[in-house]
């Protein structure tokens, strides 16, 4: 009786190991490296990321938001992070504008980046030059975010010109 209450016993414990150790090899996983984003606060602080940036040659992407805004969180807790975007996001200057706080200053950078909603995403090419036509507002999922980044305006092929275009 005793031994089959010791075996009952062995059989507990290694099934508790077990449950413990996969549990913690299951939540253990690599996570990738937090991006790291430029806090801009004013046109001035704009126009010097995006200076040096351009002195640099990377392309840039600044994402306007508000701290109240569900779609900016959304974007920083699920589309920034996602392991297909953040190789892609390494290749940008990544500057962050942060209005909630509706300041004179806030509102200036709004009207200067024409940006009349949250999130906004807008981008430059690593000339300094800004790509309108390119912006995105509100939420964008990894995928498409993803997509969206390979754009070849963003990064335009240096391939070069053939022989017969160029006589």
């Amino acid at each position: 009786m005793a031994n089959i209450k010791i075996k009952y016993a062995l059989v507990i414990l290694i099934i508790t190991i077990i449950t413990i150790v996969s549990g913690y090899l299951l939540n253990n996983k690599p996570t990738p490296a937090a991006l790291t984003f430029t806090a801009v606060n004013s046109i001035s602080e704009l126009k010097h990321a995006l200076k040096t940036a351009a002195q640099q040659q990377r392309p840039v992407l600044l994402d306007v938001y508000a701290e109240w805004c569900s779609p900016c969180i959304a974007l920083t807790q699920q589309t920034f992070p996602a392991a297909n975007v953040i190789p892609q996001l390494n290749k940008f200057t990544r500057i962050k504008a942060n209005v909630t706080a509706n300041s004179s200053a806030d509102i200036a950078l709004m009207q200067y980046l024409k940006v009349i909603g949250f999130p906004s995403l807008l981008f430059w090419d690593s000339q300094g030059n800004p790509l309108p036509q390119i912006k995105i507002s509100g939420f964008i999922n990894a995928e498409n975010f993803s997509h969206h980044l390979q754009q070849s305006i963003i990064f335009p092929s240096s391939s070069p010109v053939s022989q017969n275009n160029a006589q």
